[in-house]
C-alpha cells in the first residue's frame, strides 16, 4: 500500500517510534518495581529467619545454663532462670513458624521438646554424684541436636538471600539486555524512517528552491516534475501555476515599465530644481539636466557617487540619513544653512531635500536591497537676498530709530522737571509717552539684538549670578502689570541659592520677554506660575525656569515653530478662530532671542503644554555653576 499523505508518513513513523520506547519502557519499569518489591520482601524475609533462629539458640544454650546452674546447687536461681529463657525461646519458635515449611518446624519443635524433657527429668530426679553424668549422656546431646538443626535452618535461609541476589542480577542483566536490544532497534528504525523522510521531503524541497533560484534571477521558463499525490505534490502544481502567472506578467509588463520608466526621466527633465538619484550603495543612478549642471558648477561634473561630490557637511548628512532609511525631519527655513554654487555665471543659493527612496524602485532587480535617496537642490536664492535685505532693514532702521527716540526721550524728561505746573491730565499724558518710549527702546533693543545674533556678535559679560535674584527682580518689575490686568503672578523659588553663570541683564531679558507673553494671553482672573528649580548638585544637573499661563494653549505642532524669528502663532493658526487675539501685540522676535540667549549659555529652551491642556509652559535650564567659577567672564556667541 502507498502512504499518499507526508502528514501520514510522519505520524506512522511517531506512532511505531512512541509504541516501542512505550513497549520498553514498561517492561522496564515491571522489571525494575519487581526487584524492588518482591526480592526486597524476599531478602527482609530471610534475614527476620535467621534473626530468629539466632535468637532460638541463644535461648536454647542459656537453657542449658541454667540446668547447669541447677546441678550447682542454686536451685531457685536455676529455676527462674530457665523459665525466663523457655519463654524466650518458645517465642522465637513461634516466630520461625511463619517462615519455615511446617515439616521442617515440626521437626525442630519436637527436639526441643525431647531436650526438654530430658532437662525435666535430669531435674525431678535426686540430685548426686553421678547427676552431671547423666547430663552428659543423656541432655546435653540433645541440645547440640537442637542447636544444630537451628544453625542448619539459618545456613538455609542464607543461602536463599545469596540466591535472591543472584537471581536479582540476573533480571537486572536480562533488562539491561532488553533495554539495549530495543534501544538498537528504535536507533535502526529512526534512521530508516528518516531516511525514508528524507527521500520523499527533500528532495521535493530541494527542486523547490532550485526552481525559486532560477525564478529569482529571471528564468521563468522551468517548470517541476508533477505526478505526485501529497501535499508536496500539490505545492508544486501551485508553483508551476505561478512561474507560468510570473513568466506571462512579465512579458505583458515589461513594455508598460519601459514608458513608465521614460516618463519618469521625462518628469525629472522638466522639473525646474536639480534632482540626484543615488542608489542604495551611495552611487549616482540618474540626474536631470539641471542637476548635470549642479555638478559642473560644483567642479566634478563626473562624479558618480555620494562621496565624489563636494557637499556641505550637514547636507551629505542629510543624503547618508536619507540612504539609511530615515525620512528627512522637517526644519524650518534658515537661509544661513544654504549653499552658494556658481551656475551660469551667477552664485546661487540652493537648501536641500533628501527623500529614502526603496532601492528596488531604483534599481529593479532580484538582488536590490536596502535604500536609495532622491535629493532635490531648491533654489532660494531670491528668497535669500529677501532675507539679507530684511535684516539689513531691520539694523538700519533700529540704528535710525536711536537717535529720534533719544531726542523724545530728553524732551519728555525736560516736561517732567515742570511736572509741577502741570494738571493730571498732562501728567497722565506724559506717564503714558514716557511707557510709549520704554516699550519703542525695548523693541529697538531687540532689533538690534536680532542683528547681532545674525552677525555672530552677541555678548555676555558671564558671572556667577543667583537665579532667585533675577526672577524676584522680575516679579517686582511686572508685579503692576499683573495687577493692572487683574492676573495673579506666583513665584516658587528654592530656600537655597541656584548659581548658574550667565549674564544677568540677557537672562532679566528672557524672563521679562516669557512674561509679558504670558500676560497678554492670561485671561482675567487666571494665574501665571513662575517656577526656578535646581537639580542635585553634580557637572551634569541643570537649573530649571518655568513659566506657566492659562491661555488659549499653542498647538503641538508649533511649539518649536514659536522660536523662529518674527513667528506668531496668532497669525498661523489663532487669528482665524479666535478674533480677540488678533489685536495682541509683538513682533514675533521675543522667543526667538530668548532661545539664542539660552543656547549662548549653553542651556535649552522649550514649549509644552499643561497637562491639562489648557495653558502653555515655557522652560528653560542652564548648567549650574562649578563651585570654583566665580570670575568675570566676556565671551561673544
Amino acid at each position: 500500500m502507498r502512504i499518499r499523505s507526508v502528514r501520514t508518513r510522519f505520524l506512522l513513523v511517531a506512532a511505531l517510534l512512541v509504541v516501542m520506547a512505550a513497549s520498553s519502557g514498561l517492561w522496564s519499569v515491571a522489571t525494575f518495581l519487581y526487584l524492588s518489591t518482591a526480592i526486597d520482601q524476599t531478602v527482609r524475609d530471610r534475614q527476620t529467619a535467621v534473626a530468629w533462629a539466632t535468637s532460638l539458640a541463644h535461648s536454647l544454650e542459656r537453657e542449658d545454663d541454667a540446668l547447669l546452674l541447677y546441678l550447682s546447687g542454686r536451685t531457685e536461681t536455676a529455676q527462674r532462670e530457665l523459665s525466663q529463657h523457655r519463654r524466650d525461646a518458645n517465642a522465637a519458635l513461634e516466630a520461625l513458624a511463619a517462615h519455615e515449611d511446617a515439616g521442617q518446624w515440626d521437626g525442630l519443635r519436637q527436639r526441643i521438646e525431647a531436650y526438654r524433657r530430658a532437662g525435666d527429668e535430669l531435674i525431678s530426679a535426686n540430685r548426686s554424684e553421678n547427676s552431671l553424668a547423666r547430663y552428659h549422656v543423656a541432655v546435653n546431646p540433645l541440645l547440640r541436636q537442637a542447636v544444630t538443626e537451628c544453625e542448619a535452618l539459618r545456613e538455609r535461609h542464607f543461602d536463599a538471600m545469596q540466591m535472591a541476589a543472584v537471581m536479582t542480577r540476573d533480571r537486572a542483566v536480562l533488562g539491561t539486555r532488553w533495554v539495549i536490544g530495543v534501544s538498537l532497534l528504535s536507533l535502526l528504525l529512526g534512521v530508516t524512517a528518516a531516511a525514508w523522510l528524507a527521500r520523499s521531503v527533500l528532495l521535493p524541497i530541494q527542486q523547490l528552491t532550485a526552481s525559486a533560484r532560477a525564478i529569482r534571477s529571471g528564468q521563468f521558463d522551468g517548470r517541476l516534475e508533477e505526478g505526485r499525490a501529497d501535499e508536496f505534490g500539490q505545492l508544486t502544481e501551485a508553483f508551476n501555476r505561478m512561474a507560468e502567472s510570473l513568466a506571462e506578467y512579465r512579458r505583458s509588463s515589461l513594455g508598460e515599465l519601459l514608458a513608465s520608466k521614460a516618463t519618469l526621466q521625462s518628469t525629472l527633465n522638466a522639473l525646474p530644481d536639480a534632482v540626484l538619484l543615488f542608489g542604495p550603495g551611495g552611487g549616482l543612478v540618474d540626474k536631470n539636466p539641471h542637476g548635470e549642471r549642479l555638478l559642473t558648477g560644483l567642479g566634478c561634473p563626473d562624479a558618480q557617487a555620494l562621496n565624489e561630490l563636494a557637499l556641505p557637511d550637514s547636507f551629505r548628512e542629510s543624503v547618508e540619513v536619507a540612504l539609511a532609511g530615515t525620512p528627512q525631519r522637517p526644519r524650518p527655513l534658515d537661509f544661513q544653512q544654504t549653499m552658494r554654487v556658481h551656475l551660469d555665471g551667477t552664485q546661487r543659493s540652493l537648501m536641500m531635500t533628501a527623500i529614502p527612496v526603496r532601492g528596488w524602485e531604483i534599481e529593479p532587480g532580484p538582488r536590490t536591497s536596502g535604500f536609495g535617496a532622491v535629493v532635490v537642490f531648491d533654489d532660494v536664492t531670491e528668497f535669500a537676498k529677501l532675507d539679507e535685505l530684511r535684516s539689513e532693514l531691520i539694523g538700519v532702521a533700529s540704528h535710525e530709530l536711536k537717535s529720534p527716540l533719544t531726542t523724545l526721550r530728553m524732551n519728555l524728561l525736560m516736561l517732567r522737571e515742570t511736572v509741577d505746573r502741570l494738571d493730571a491730565h498732562q501728567r497722565e499724558l506724559l506717564d503714558t509717552a514716557n511707557s510709549g518710549c520704554d516699550e519703542l527702546e525695548l523693541t529697538i533693543e531687540e532689533l538690534l539684538d536680532v542683528t547681532r545674533v545674525e552677525a555672530g556678535q552677541l555678548r555676555l559679560n558671564l558671572d556667577q549670578i543667583d537665579l532667585r535674584t533675577i526672577v524676584m527682580t522680575a516679579q517686582e518689575a511686572f508685579r503692576t502689570r499683573f495687577e493692572d490686568a487683574r492676573v495673579k503672578l506666583i513665584v516658587l523659588a528654592p530656600p537655597d541659592p541656584v548659581l548658574v553663570r550667565g549674564d544677568a541683564k540677557r537672562l532679566a531679558n528672557v524672563l521679562a520677554n516669557l512674561l509679558a507673553n504670558a500676560l497678554k494671553y492670561a485671561p482675567s482672573g487666571s494665574d501665571v506660575r513662575m517656577e526656578v528649580g535646581a537639580g542635585q548638585a553634580s557637572e551634569t544637573s541643570d537649573a530649571e525656569v518655568s513659566v506657566t499661563d492659562r491661555g488659549p494653549g499653542i498647538p503641538p505642532k508649533y511649539h518649536q515653530r514659536v522660536f523662529e524669528k518674527f513667528f506668531r502663532v496668532e497669525h498661523a493658526t489663532m487669528a482665524a478662530d479666535r478674533p480677540e487675539l488678533r489685536l495682541a501685540g509683538g513682533t514675533g522676535i521675543g522667543l526667538y532671542l530668548c532661545r539664542e540667549i539660552i543656547r549662548a549659555h549653553g542651556g535649552q529652551i522649550a514649549c509644552q503644554a499643561v497637562d491639562d491642556q489648557q495653558g502653555t509652559r515655557i522652560t528653560f535650564t542652564l548648567p549650574l555653576a562649578r563651585p570654583d567659577s566665580n570670575e568675570l567672564d566676556t565671551q561673544s556667541a
